[in-house]
């Protein structure tokens, strides 16, 4: 028995030695069991928000108003007449209209009962006796009555119906159209739009906006026509065409963008490529027409100008390609421009002397001498008809006011612009008549563009750091929002000119 309680008197003795996580070891849960129960147990779903339509709905209502509400709530004649009543009797009464805060505390205290809170003296030949009152009057000699204060101020954008109901929620307002800012434009370089191609030719000698979508047409000389969606980012391919021996000189699109006209100066075929059908056909020009080496398209669409050999002007129509007459110059026509308003077309050449044709009677009514001008290179008018811009070989732009070069016969330009130095091969008005481009093919950065109407040229564009190397042609996206220019190095380079819309 002694020997009995001397073991268990040992092991209490030894237990008692042991750490507390050995004692307790046995009393836990194996390892494997705890594994299985923590990640084999089944997890719990977690519930989505299912969708409403009545709560979505009520809280549209709570946003941004109901629109029905602009027509629930519009006046009838009778309630109007009454408002107008209304109205005439409130003018009558100014002085009835109550306070739009009251502070009840402000009619306890008199003149001298706030200065002696204050410790402060006033005199006490004061009229006022309220202290509100002397304020009032005070703040009133030194400062004056402000206007947010006057009784009888009309807000004019209230009395406008229209204007209330624009501003509600539910309607946007329409922007105003603020004038371009001189001196300095503020542009920013994007990726060029035939980034992804760089196929159409070491010479890009089109690139034109497509008129009703954010789509862009590149051609050049090795016959490749690239169409692109630009977003100023990727400006995605949209689709290429190819012509076998068949270098593109002129570009353009008809049939307010389902067609483009591809010509070539030296071949007397052109090709019509349908955005629609996507089928491309090949169209033999007129007897006597030798190559489509400058075109330009009336603004209505309807007509076709081309320049001949000779001094010879081809107007065909642009649907069917047929020749409508046939004009001729003294000299060789090497620009030409219709005017805005499709009565007339604007020739020049190996001259000083601008041809202006009627288009109804096919007859030249008016010519008019480029002042200083000894061989004119290019041409352009501004959508809006304003103005006529024209370049000679000299490297030298003058600028006229339209009415005076259909008019006089020795117009005088408004501006004569002297920044390049070679031969201006490409002008190009913006559609609101704010800018125009000029560019040289024949030198190095040879872009220049002028604010309108102050004929100032923009000092910040280009700069030391922009590299457009050698120019070809100029376009403007239909808000002026992007500038192309495209070039003699298989580039046609876009901008983003910030004053204006996206597109």
């Amino acid at each position: 028995m002694e020997v009995n309680e001397r073991i268990v008197k040992k092991r209490k003795v030894n237990r008692a030695k042991q750490p507390v996580n050995m004692v307790h070891r046995e009393k836990r849960m194996p390892s494997r069991a705890l594994y299985t129960k923590k990640f084999k147990a089944p997890l719990k779903k977690v519930r989505k928000n299912e969708y409403d339509p009545k709560e979505e709905a009520r809280l549209e209502n709570i946003v941004f108003g109901d629109p029905s509400d602009i027509i629930n709530n519009l006046p009838n004649e009778e309630e109007s007449n009454e408002s107008k009543t209304v109205t005439t009797s409130s003018n009558d009464s100014e002085h009835s209209k109550e306070a739009a805060w009251v502070d009840e505390d402000d009619v306890k205290y008199s003149v001298q009962a706030a200065a002696r809170i204050q410790g402060r003296k006033i005199d006490s030949s004061v009229p006022q006796k309220l202290y509100k009152d002397y304020l009032h009057n005070k703040y009133k000699q030194l400062v004056g009555t402000p206007k947010w204060a006057e009784l009888n101020r009309v807000d004019k954008e209230s009395d406008d119906l229209d204007n209330e109901i624009l501003k509600h929620s539910c309607h946007l307002e329409k922007p105003k159209v603020r004038n371009l800012p001189k001196d300095i434009i503020d542009i920013k370089a994007l990726t060029p739009i035939n980034k992804q191609t760089h196929t159409e030719g070491p010479i890009v000698s089109s690139v034109e906006f497509h008129p009703t979508s954010t789509v862009a047409l590149v051609a050049g000389s090795s016959g490749i026509l690239s169409l692109f969606q630009v977003d100023g980012i990727e400006n995605n391919k949209l689709h290429t065409m190819q012509y076998k021996k068949f270098p593109i000189s002129t570009a353009k699109f008809l049939q307010e963008g389902t067609e483009v006209l591809l010509g070539s100066q030296y071949y007397s075929h052109c090709h019509s490529y349908n955005l629609l059908s996507g089928k491309t056909y090949k169209v033999l020009l007129p007897h006597g027409v030798t190559n489509m080496q400058k075109c330009e398209v009336s603004p209505d669409g309807k007509l076709l100008a081309l320049c001949g050999r000779l001094g010879e002007i081809f107007l065909l129509a642009s649907s069917t390609k047929e020749l409508v007459a046939t004009l001729k110059m003294n000299t060789r026509c090497r620009a030409l421009c219709f005017t805005s308003d499709n009565k007339n077309l604007i020739t020049h050449g190996d001259s000083n002397e601008m041809y202006i044709w009627d288009l109804n009677s096919r007859m030249c009514i008016h010519r008019a001498v480029d002042d200083g001008c000894l061989s004119c290179e290019s041409i352009a008018m501004s959508p809006s008809g304003q103005f006529l811009a024209t370049g000679s070989k000299e490297g030298v732009v003058n600028l006229y006011d339209t009415k005076t070069v259909l008019e006089n016969q020795i117009p005088v330009p408004l501006k004569i612009v002297l920044n390049l130095v070679t031969s201006v091969t490409s002008l190009k008005f913006n559609s609101h008549s704010e800018i125009l481009a000029m560019s040289s093919n024949k030198k190095h950065n040879a872009f220049k563009m002028m604010h309108l109407p102050s004929f100032t040229v923009f000092s910040n564009f280009p700069t030391f750091q922009t590299n457009i190397m050698m120019p070809e042609t100029i376009d403007f996206s239909p808000s002026s929002g992007y500038l192309s220019v495209s070039n003699r190095s298989n580039s046609a380079f876009l901008y983003r000119l910030k004053h204006y819309g996206n597109y």
